[in-house]
């Protein structure tokens, strides 16, 4: 197993500057309205804002790290949670290591997929 050394505040600060961009993004795009902040969403809009921050951070990392055993699950998990501090939403505190799993799934599928060895056979 491979450990990643990283604090829950890197993280989340990581995340949090992630989840920014990503609400400037929508708002850009008229998903949600001009103006609005991360501690105005809604529970909804913010899990799903949180979700796709996280797709994209993890989606970033080395391909070594996703598809060998590691901590990230972990990590994830417990940023998300701290996050109940920062926005002041109980809600996520109850984030489970299944929704990371859920999360992180796809991806770590995908690369899978893209290196099994007679994958280049059929270009």
């Amino acid at each position: 197993m491979i450990e990643i050394k990283i604090t829950i505040d890197t993280a989340l600060s990581l995340l949090l500057d992630r989840m920014k961009f990503e609400l400037k993004l929508r708002q850009k795009q008229g998903v949600l309205k001009p103006g609005l902040r991360l501690e105005n969403l809604s529970y909804k809009d913010l899990i799903n804002l949180i979700e796709a921050s996280v797709f994209d951070t993890v989606f970033l990392l080395p391909v070594d790290l996703i598809t060998s055993e590691t901590n990230l699950i972990q990590i994830i998990t417990g940023t998300v949670r701290a996050l109940a501090k920062v926005l002041h939403r109980e809600e996520f505190l109850l984030y489970t290591t299944q929704q990371a799993r859920k999360l992180i799934d796809p991806i770590y599928n995908y690369f899978q997929d893209s290196l099994k060895e007679n994958i280049y056979n059929y270009n």
